[in-house]
């Protein structure tokens, strides 16, 4: 199973090489299931699946498991079309370490939440249907779905001023703190999680979750007791994600084909 892969545990090398750059054939251009580009990919594809593709925006980052101070991410493009060498990794100035493409200013918020929180080591960012027009609320997300109870003291909210940075990751991971989505006003939402097997998950579950929220509202629906949302947030970490993660990799398995073709023998 792919849960719980190393790739999303960062560890510190003092070597600027990642044992990950000699996991990619430079002859064939193959890849194995656990390099990060890989992992990317496929969780880009798995988010398009589920109704969470932002055309060609949007971002899926993983920090690299042996530099700290580096993070693999995806280009601008269609998540459904995500393969493992669209995807480049940077230091935390974007400097390029390994890829074809300099990066884009619009990723410098993935290095923003790296720094700031040692413990994260996946950021996706999505503008997903529902979670735009919540976003436009200023409100969370409400206990309305069981989906719903991942995010019960975990949302956050940001708003661009109009003048400085826009999407300023430090600033954004100041709002966020701890918790684990900050809802970007009329914009999106950016998950950040100690996996990317977890913000894949959590990030389909919170558009789910939006799309509860304003079904629920229409027909005067009520939102469950905190303390029901609580106890059913420890089990949704412990079974739900791992297993819907597992899941939704073994149908890409069974659809993706030109994903896996790109796998050594």
């Amino acid at each position: 199973m792919m849960c719980a892969t190393p790739l999303c545990r960062a560890t510190s090398a003092s070597s600027t090489t990642s044992r990950y750059r000699r996991r990619r054939n430079p002859m064939t251009k193959t890849w194995t299931e656990d390099h990060p580009a890989f992992q990317v990919a496929a969780s880009r594809r798995i988010l398009a699946r589920e109704g969470c593709e932002s055309r060609v925006a949007g971002h899926v980052s993983v920090r690299d498991a042996e530099r700290s101070d580096a993070f693999w991410v995806s280009p601008f493009g269609y998540f459904s079309e995500t393969l493992p060498s669209d995807v480049n990794c940077y230091d935390m100035e974007l400097n390029l370490l390994d890829g074809d493409t300099p990066a884009s200013p619009a990723v410098r918020f993935h290095a923003g939440f790296y720094e700031a929180r040692p413990d994260a080591n996946s950021v996706i960012h999505t503008h997903s249907h529902y979670v735009e027009v919540l976003s436009t609320t200023g409100k969370d997300v409400g206990l309305y779905s069981a989906d719903a109870c991942l995010f019960y003291q975990e949302q956050a909210h940001y708003a661009d001023d109009g003048i400085g940075t826009p999407v300023d990751g430090p600033l954004m991971a100041e709002a966020l703190g701890q918790r684990s989505v900050v809802l970007i006003g009329n914009h999106g939402a950016c998950f950040v999680c100690p996996s990317l097997e977890e913000a894949t998950i959590k990030a389909i579950a919170y558009e789910t979750s939006a799309r509860a929220h304003f079904e629920a509202q229409i027909v005067g629906g009520h939102e469950m007791v905190e303390a029901e949302a609580a106890r059913a947030k420890k089990a949704y970490h412990k079974h739900f994600i791992p297993m819907m993660w597992e899941a939704n990799y073994r149908r890409l398995r069974r659809t993706d084909a030109d994903l896996f073709e790109t796998l050594a023998d």
